[in-house]
């Protein structure tokens, strides 16, 4: 008898403290940048933003060029004590390299632009925001956050749930829904 007052006692104080125990919020990341390029980078606008990047890159490398030439140029000066030719070549050097930061500088903003703009536009993020929430539903977390949020500070690995977002998109694109 005594066994079972303990026994009886034990189970009573097990099912008090999972009645009380307190829900555990679960947190997920996703990031939304990787979402576009593996799962929409098929289309249009993914594209356009492939193409204006490839673009950018091609300009950038012919800049590079032109200055590795006046570069040489100017070593070649250099061999010839030519001092007025150095000083023309460093100047355009300098200018050159100022230009191109400038353009890259520009050129990268409006890249970065466009992706956002794609992130934000009203039938990828319907379509992102489903899929998030079918994942996190399904898989019991409460929050999820964008990776690139600025008030992240650290995060487990085991809680970004990009991938299981992006397969559930390409689910729903083969399934048609």
């Amino acid at each position: 008898m005594n066994k079972r007052k303990i026994f009886f006692s034990f189970f009573l104080i097990v099912i008090t403290f999972s009645l009380f125990a307190e829900k555990l919020t679960m947190i997920g990341i996703v990031d939304l940048t990787k979402i576009v390029s593996d799962y929409f980078k098929e289309s249009t606008a993914w594209r356009e933003i492939d193409e204006l990047t490839n673009r950018v890159e091609q300009s950038t490398n012919e800049k590079l060029n032109e200055i590795r030439i006046l570069q040489e140029q100017k070593i070649n000066a250099a061999n010839d004590n030519n001092e007025f030719l150095i000083l023309k070549l460093e100047d355009e050097i300098q200018k050159k390299q100022q230009y191109l930061q400038e353009y890259h500088k520009i050129m990268s903003d409006r890249i970065s632009s466009k992706k956002e703009n794609l992130l934000t536009s009203s039938g990828f993020s319907k379509e992102i925001i489903e899929s998030i929430q079918f994942i996190a539903e399904n898989e019991g977390f409460s929050i999820v956050f964008r990776k690139k949020d600025p008030n992240i500070l650290y995060y487990n690995y085991e809680v970004d749930i990009t991938e299981k977002v992006i397969e559930r998109l390409i689910l729903r694109a083969s399934s048609g829904n």
